[in-house]
């Protein structure tokens, strides 16, 4: 059966918060358990508009919004349970208010990440990261009276830790937020999921949830390219974020445009194969040449030229009533196939063209790595002891790969087991989630109830491994090879040991 995605939680100083990597759920109906479903109930609500011109980036957060007013007072001092949410990107007609969903060919989702809190909460995050990527290097936090105030509980919410792609640093965020909060409840969805965010179900089979507790507003973390323009669709390549002549990159004091960029991280493999993505003197595209703002077209258009409008339309979906058993998930901090057991890794590489003459099964690039499966790279958090024996149940698993991916594995190393494959499905149209040649969705692996099988359990200190195949026959650059992954902890035994690890 095809499957649906999942989310994370921890609890930080009495309260929530929760990690759920968005997409759309086409096939939920082929797992779901009968139990709790005649509860679920949907609303759906619209981010700010955001205005893009040809070949220009949106990567920061957008304007907090209220949710339904029905749903604050609902739940307020309550948790939500959330079995999914959707999004789609969406223009909408100002006179007749009808929707058109945009596809990839005029709108690129790299990624996107959510927040659901307090509104004061999400209105602090939000005016101290306007206009960057608050989880890249580049944003800049001032203190009360406009200088900088690296100690503050703020500037520790909004420290360069690497882009919200990596669980580790989803969590890390989390963590440091929900200090900033002060009190608030914060709850964080996101992370890598991109392109195929129409084509990959992300809904939980009961009694796995989303937990959210008293949920007020939400507010987006949107990276965006605007397509107009690119000629040839998937061919342009705009997507893959090319370094064009506008950038001025300095790799002797790791700048593009006089930032400091994300440090590189790549495995050893990479690094010893040469790999160009692995290194600023010889980057060609990706991620840290995609800052918000920044345009990906060699010609930037004038004032002339009118922005293209657009809206993100998020769909949750809850049961409306307490979900006995409930399971509230997290997301493992593991796997990133340019990592290793130290390091997250570098989020993105390059994948070498083939040599000339090479039959096109040779044409195939593979990279792997070997990750535990939840252990922060930074050990503990405010002295707190990070235990490797503590087991969790696997629920939810994908490869978020880029195009000319050709699958991801991910295998127990002690025991050898595969746990998960998945394979990207690429469209063959020009519509709307069918868009020729694109990444349009990854079927990911999920275990429940039956008829599901029952989910692998796993100690947080295991190693796993990952195994990234893409198509080589041309060059590729910044692509991913992410596992997006939800597990939940198992409920307290007295002390007694699970029956079933993997």
């Amino acid at each position: 059966a095809r499957a649906c995605f999942a989310p994370f939680r921890t609890a930080m100083a009495g309260f929530s918060v929760v990690a759920f990597l968005l997409g759309a759920s086409l096939c939920f109906s082929q797992f779901q358990s009968t139990q709790g479903f005649e509860r679920l109930r949907s609303f759906t609500v619209y981010s700010e508009r955001l205005l893009l011109r040809p070949g220009e980036v949106h990567n920061a957060f957008v304007k907090p919004v209220p949710l339904p007013e029905y749903i604050v007072k609902q739940f307020a001092n309550k948790t939500m349970h959330l079995q999914k949410v959707d999004l789609d990107i969406v223009r909408v007609d100002g006179s007749s208010g009808k929707e058109e969903p945009l596809p990839l060919t005029a709108v690129y989702n790299h990624h996107h990440a959510m927040l659901v809190g307090t509104q004061h909460a999400l209105e602090g995050i939000f005016n101290r990261s306007r206009g960057h990527d608050p989880l890249g290097p580049n944003q800049r936090l001032t203190g009360r009276r406009g200088h900088p105030d690296h100690g503050s509980a703020e500037a520790r919410a909004l420290r360069p830790r690497g882009c919200m792609m990596h669980g580790a640093a989803v969590n890390e965020f989390l963590a440091d937020v929900a200090e900033f909060a002060k009190g608030g409840k914060v709850a964080a969805f996101g992370g890598a999921s991109g392109a195929e965010f129409r084509g990959t179900s992300t809904a939980l089979p009961a009694p796995y949830t989303s937990a959210s507790s008293s949920p007020e507003s939400f507010m987006g973390l949107l990276h965006f390219i605007n397509m107009r323009g690119a000629k040839g669709g998937v061919r342009s390549k705009r997507f893959e974020c090319p370094c064009t002549s506008a950038r001025k990159i300095d790799p002797a004091n790791g700048t593009v445009d006089g930032q400091k960029v994300l440090p590189f991280e790549c495995s050893l493999e990479l690094l010893q194969q040469g790999n160009t993505g692995c290194s600023l003197s010889t980057y060609i595209g990706g991620y840290r040449c995609c800052e918000h703002g920044v345009f990906l077209s060699e010609d930037i258009p004038g004032p002339e030229v009118l922005p293209d409008e657009l809206r993100v339309k998020y769909t949750f979906t809850y049961y409306d009533e307490e979900l006995v058993g409930a399971r509230p998930v997290r997301k493992p901090s593991c796997c990133d196939a340019t990592g290793n057991e130290t390091h997250k890794g570098n989020i993105e590489y390059d994948v070498p063209r083939c040599p000339e003459g090479s039959p096109p099964e040779f044409c195939e690039h593979v990279t792997m790595s070997v990750q535990p499966f939840d252990l922060p790279m930074n050990r503990s958090r405010n002295g707190s002891a990070i235990d490797p024996d503590e087991v969790l149940e696997l629920v939810h698993a994908w490869g978020h790969q880029h195009v000319g991916a050709l699958g991801m594995e991910l295998f127990h190393v002690r025991t050898g087991q595969l746990l998960c494959r998945t394979r990207p499905q690429y469209g063959n149209g020009s519509g709307a989630g069918d868009e020729s040649g694109f990444v349009v969705g990854i079927p990911p692996c999920v275990w429940g109830p039956p008829p599901l099988s029952p989910p692998p359990r796993i100690r947080r200190g295991d190693l796993l491994r990952t195994m990234a195949r893409y198509n080589s026959s041309e060059a590729r650059h910044g692509v991913m090879s992410l596992w997006l992954m939800d597990a939940a902890p198992l409920a307290k035994t007295n002390g007694a040991k699970p029956d079933v690890l993997v």
